[in-house]
């Protein structure tokens, strides 16, 4: 049998411990970075010192949480099949002509184009579980191609109920199975 991947969904621990008015600080600092121009460098850094007072969040777990989370461009309904093909063919495409890491910001900017705006942790998502999928066939099929394929025996079963009786059935499959 394969490998079983368990599915576990990580939450970042800001998402556990913030609450409502945490949450619409960073909407409305957020909101007014936006207003102002993104003027500033830092507004994840100048949001973790605002919220010092209740919260001690890292810059980055804010960061996160907002391109992920609460942006409201973000959709969070689940991926069509038309936007899994886009990606997979988006990621095929860059590969094919660069090497190295995969810029998620250009491909959460043009998959926008289909409708719907993805964080970048999603696109990721998608692009990693069909990656496990391709490895797991790929070895597969190298494991086939190096001669560790299963070998089965042929037996024909209606002479064998007919000769040996039900038992018989049972010992003959093992017979095969542990000598071949």
């Amino acid at each position: 049998m394969g490998k079983v991947i368990k599915k576990t969904r990580k939450i970042n621990k800001i998402d556990k411990t913030i609450d409502i008015a945490g949450k619409q600080t960073i909407i409305e600092h957020m909101n007014e970075w936006e207003k102002r121009g993104k003027v500033s460098k830092t507004p994840f850094a100048d949001l973790s010192k605002k919220l010092k007072v209740r919260f001690n969040f890292a810059p980055k777990a804010i960061c996160d949480y907002w391109w992920n989370i609460l942006d409201p461009r973000i959709d969070h309904s689940p991926f069509s099949q038309e936007e899994k093909n886009y990606i997979y063919e988006w990621i095929g495409r860059y590969k094919e002509m660069n090497d190295g890491i995969i810029p998620w910001t250009n491909l959460q900017s043009e998959i926008s184009n289909l409708g719907k705006f993805r964080s970048r942790n999603d696109l990721k998502n998608i692009w990693n579980a069909k990656k496990r999928q391709l490895e797991v066939k790929n070895s597969a099929l190298e494991n086939f191609d190096n001669g560790d394929e299963l070998k089965y025996g042929t037996i024909n079963v209606e002479n064998v109920i007919e000769d040996k009786g039900i038992q018989s059935i049972f010992n003959s499959f093992s017979t095969i199975y542990n000598d071949g």
